[in-house]
């Protein structure tokens, strides 16, 4: 197996394993972790698809975020 494989295995894991969350703040720190796994997997790749999914939804999950840690304040 080779380290793109690797990089794709555990990406998979990790946002399979963040729907598996309750928490939604949580949830949407795991899912950006596997998200930012998988624009590693799409650069190493050469994957302008996997990249540009990715960006978007590291994007939305950091907007998310930012929202539920200003209304838990």
């Amino acid at each position: 197996m080779n380290y793109l494989e690797i990089v794709g295995w555990v990406a998979t894991f990790v946002v399979i394993g963040s729907f598996l969350i309750n928490d939604m703040l949580k949830l949407r720190s795991v899912n950006l972790v596997g998200a930012t796994l998988w624009l590693v997997y799409g650069v190493i790749a050469g994957s302008f698809s996997i990249m540009f999914l990715n960006i978007v939804v590291m994007s939305i999950q950091i907007f998310k975020i930012r929202q539920l840690l200003k209304n838990k304040s």
